[in-house]
């Protein structure tokens, strides 16, 4: 009996040690007494000995300091009202026309200490008046300096001095997975900061227009936050926010988010700032990837001896442009240009080049040599188009 009472004593002690040990630990159990925090948040591979200051954070409070918010004021637009043009019928009266004037609200990414912004041409393209919000509060109005429909780039410039601006990183470097963040005024909501990834880099078609290269984050991205900046996880630009893809009507975001990469953001804005306007090489052609699907299909409709190497094929050649002035026609494969193999993908490649890449890096007036098989003998020739001024209607070619 006395063994007995010994164990259950033992166990009684224990039991009482267990419980102190889980209540000095632990706290009070949660039951319906409310939610049970605990002393901070767990970041693995992080002492918790002190307060730290996430990468995140760092980086949006630099980016936020440098992005604004862009009000517009559009031109009256007359909206028909009824019948207004007609006289009273049996008393009733029919409403006349009304005067609406649009209004918007989006973003735009400080590049110099004097006042130049850029931001996106469909921000500004209808505006009769822009406001300028700087991130403490000032307001400005801005003045439209140029801008430029087929890269969707604008810029406008405030008066003010000593400004924060961007740091432009180069997006070329930008790798599918790297951490990136998007500020702008989302829904006009003001300054809103997103966190997400590099999901690719490819070329898009949106709403009829083609945007070469465009960098695809999963960062939020609404409207409003058209001309905002999209940066690395130093703070550093590497993008202008620019466009959404969306299955609702009202645009909500999916996930799907594109931005204008930083080396052609600052290309364009140099132009636009000293210039106002964007002088685009143009070529004239409409073309698709020649790889080895391409060249079985061909093969199964009877074309004969086909390159063997990779490039582009020839869809469209647009009448007067400098490409049928030296002779290329649809169904030709351009294999090179300027001695360096043609790539379709998005990232050629050492050594290789793009037909979008080498005229956006040439100038007006300058000859791409062309290595290029033709498809009405079957022979590799060589063509030089001089390349002319890109018309102001053809914003989607090359």
């Amino acid at each position: 009996m006395k063994r007995f009472i010994s164990y259950v004593a033992v166990f009684v002690i224990g039991f009482v040690v267990c419980a102190g040990v889980l209540f000095r630990w632990y706290g009070k159990p949660a039951g319906n007494n409310g939610p049970v925090f605990v002393p901070t948040v767990s970041r693995a591979g992080i002492g918790l000995d002190k307060p730290v200051s996430s990468p995140v954070r760092k980086a949006a409070a630099v980016v936020s300091n440098y992005v604004v918010n862009i009000d517009t004021v559009g031109k009256p637009v007359h909206q028909p009202g009824g019948f207004g043009d007609f006289p009273d019928f049996f008393g009733f009266p029919f409403s006349a026309p009304e005067e609406v004037i649009p209004k918007g609200q989006a973003s735009g990414v400080i590049y110099t200490s004097d006042g130049y912004i850029v931001t996106n041409n469909h921000v500004v393209e209808n505006a009769a008046r822009l406001t300028v919000t700087l991130h403490n509060g000032r307001k400005y109005s801005a003045k439209l300096i140029g801008r430029d429909p087929k890269t969707d780039l604008a810029v406008v410039k405030i008066d003010a001095k000593n400004l924060p601006y961007a740091r432009f990183a180069k997006s070329n470097t930008l790798q599918v997975g790297d951490w990136v963040i998007a500020v702008g005024n989302a829904l006009g909501l003001g300054p809103t900061v997103t966190v997400g990834v590099v999901s690719a880099k490819r070329t898009v078609d949106i709403d009829g227009k083609k945007l070469e290269g465009v960098i695809q984050t999963d960062a939020a991205i609404n409207r409003g936050n058209s001309g905002g900046a999209l940066a690395d996880i130093n703070g550093n630009l590497v993008g202008i926010n620019t466009a959404i893809l969306s299955t609702s009507p009202g645009g909500g975001n999916i996930g799907i988010g594109f931005a204008i990469p930083s080396n052609n953001v600052s290309r364009i804005a140099d132009q636009l700032q000293k210039h106002g306007a964007v002088i685009h090489p143009w070529l004239g052609v409409g073309y698709g990837p020649f790889n080895s699907d391409m060249r079985k299909n061909l093969e199964r409709r009877g074309v004969t001896k086909l390159p063997k190497q990779d490039g582009a094929i020839v869809a469209k050649v647009y009448e007067g442009s400098p490409a049928a002035e030296a002779g290329l026609q649809p169904g030709d494969i351009i294999l090179k240009v300027n001695g360096k193999p043609v790539s379709v993908s998005e990232n050629p490649g050492r050594g290789k080049t793009s037909i979008a890449d080498a005229v956006s890096k040439a100038k007006v007036g300058d000859r791409l040599v062309m290595e290029v098989w033709q498809a009405s003998d079957n022979q590799i020739v060589q063509v030089a188009p001089r390349l002319k001024q890109m018309p102001a209607d053809f914003t989607n070619q090359q």
